[in-house]
């Protein structure tokens, strides 16, 4: 009897330690997969700087065309005044004279 209990004893010994390589096995492929997990993170987050760089240059950009153009279209707004004002002077003008039989 106290044989067959040492025999009982070393397999649940033996099943004790298999389960333990198991266990050992299964957190180092965990801790593998998770340290890839985390490069991968870390990497995608130096991605998000560049395209954080790349929106903010091209917000930039943008913005300084829009100022541009902004700068423009007021300067051929002032043309444009400038000279359907001188045509209106022009065109009162020929009325007047016209009422007045100057022609």
């Amino acid at each position: 009897m106290p044989a067959e209990i040492r025999e009982t004893i070393r397999g649940i010994e033996n099943e004790a330690e298999k389960l333990i390589e198991k266990a050992r096995a299964d957190a180092k492929r965990i801790l593998e997969n998770a340290n890839k997990k985390v490069g991968e993170i870390l990497s995608a987050e130096i991605v998000m700087d560049e395209v954080r760089d790349e929106h903010d240059r091209i917000i930039s950009g943008a913005k300084q065309e829009a100022g541009r153009k902004i700068e423009e279209s007021r300067k051929a707004s002032g043309l444009i005044r400038s000279d359907s004002s001188a045509k209106i002077d022009n065109f009162s003008q020929l009325m007047a004279d016209s009422i007045r039989g100057i022609n």
